[in-house]
């Protein structure tokens, strides 16, 4: 479980790393790497049948409370367990003596989901524009070892002695960005699998915040 949290924390760098200058495009690109269709906006519908969230949406960050739950709620490295046992909490807090609901715990439980929601959507938009990002950087390691290649092909044909400076920069560039290339596409599973992740923790989330609402 600790390796776990360590490769999820890793990932986390891999994406946030990059600066989020756009929003992603609405079609994928021409190389996308995952078996995923291509979708970088959270379906509301889909995951979420509660009352409608759009004045949630203003108004959730103005509870210092509902904040509070929301950034622990956001954690990717959350357990689904501990997500379950902080919304219970958080539903208590809106109830007298753990058991009758008080006016206001709809509308907080709302706001608490609509948090979530806007902090899930976020980060699916900048999931997806790492995941691009990673593509082209991927692409321009492919070109670098190509012309590497190609480099060390036009010396030997021209004999040029293996310890010559030009044989050994080629050389050694064609084994760094073959190294780095590997290295990264072994990742590329994980990758995409990340905005799965965030989907899912989210629904599991909403399933458990709808079950005060009904």
């Amino acid at each position: 479980m600790l390796f776990k949290k360590k490769f999820l924390i890793f990932l986390g760098l891999v994406f946030f790393s990059f600066t989020v200058e756009s929003a992603p495009p609405e079609k994928p690109p021409k190389k996308w790497p995952c078996d995923q269709v291509y979708n970088p906006k959270l379906n509301l519908s889909s995951i979420w049948q509660g009352p409608p969230i759009d004045k949630a949406i203003k108004d959730w960050w103005k509870d210092d409370t509902v904040i509070e739950y929301v950034n622990q709620l956001a954690d990717p490295v959350l357990e689904e367990e501990k997500g379950i046992e902080l919304i219970e909490e958080f539903a208590k807090k809106y109830t007298y003596f753990g058991i009758l609901k008080k006016g206001d715990r709809d509308e907080k439980m709302t706001f608490l989901f609509a948090g979530l929601y806007q902090k899930a959507k976020d980060r699916r938009s900048r999931q997806y524009v790492g995941i691009i990002k990673f593509v082209d950087r991927q692409e321009s390691l492919r070109k670098a070892i190509g012309s590497a290649s190609k480099q060390i092909r036009k010396l030997r044909k021209e004999k040029v002695n293996q310890k010559d400076k030009r044989y050994v920069d080629a050389s050694s560039q064609l084994e760094w960005n073959t190294k780095v290339f590997d290295q990264r596409t072994k990742l590329t599973e994980f990758i995409c699998e990340e905005p799965v992740f965030n989907t899912q923790r989210l629904g599991y989330q909403s399933r458990k915040i709808m079950s005060y609402l009904k």
